[in-house]
């Protein structure tokens, strides 16, 4: 094995990263469950009086477990799955393994990759971190384009590489680049 790398994970990147998501789960988990909730309550509860119908408990409840519950599966989740993900480069082949949830396992000739790209996000690029992202043959979509992959979540056999959030992004992207294609 020439090197391996790990990716680093960032809580508050992690946190800020899913915060869309965050604030449309809570209202419509709030408007969803909360208007269901209170249904139910005026229609089958024995002691329940019109005039509390909106008085904003239940949305008010799954709201909040909404706003809480997203973040820290978010937060959890991601720091299980970079715990256990290793890229581990040889003299011919990219190995990585990563998941907690679901493992992904993967080997990547470096006869097949067409194109390296770096990637340095704004909030990466504050942490000193950043993307390296290995194009092949069977790219069929953006290393992006899947929201759960970071959570191990996801179908990586017809995608290339995306070795997310490493450290020193521009040294490993010329580390890499010389162990892929050595007369580069």
């Amino acid at each position: 094995m020439n090197f391996s790398l790990k990716p680093v994970f960032v809580g508050w990147i992690t946190l800020l990263a899913q915060l869309p998501l965050q604030l449309f789960l809570t209202f419509w988990a709030a408007a969803f469950f909360g208007g269901i909730t209170s249904a139910l309550l005026q229609n089958f509860g024995e002691d329940f009086e019109p005039e509390t119908f909106f008085t904003g408990t239940p949305f008010a409840f799954f709201g909040a477990l909404a706003f809480f519950g997203v973040p820290f599966i978010a937060y959890v989740g991601k720091r299980l799955n970079y715990s256990h993900t290793e890229y581990r480069f040889f003299d011919d082949h990219l190995e990585l393994e990563e998941g907690f949830f679901s493992i992904n396992k993967k080997v990547v000739r470096y006869s097949d990759v067409k194109e390296i790209t770096l990637h340095k996000g704004f909030l990466q690029r504050s942490c000193g971190l950043g993307t390296v992202y290995l194009a092949t043959l069977a790219t069929g979509s953006s290393p992006e384009s899947n929201s759960f992959r970071a959570f191990g979540f996801g179908n990586i056999s017809a995608s290339g590489v995306s070795i997310r959030d490493i450290r020193e992004p521009d040294t490993e992207y010329g580390k890499i680049r010389r162990v892929v294609n050595p007369r580069s």
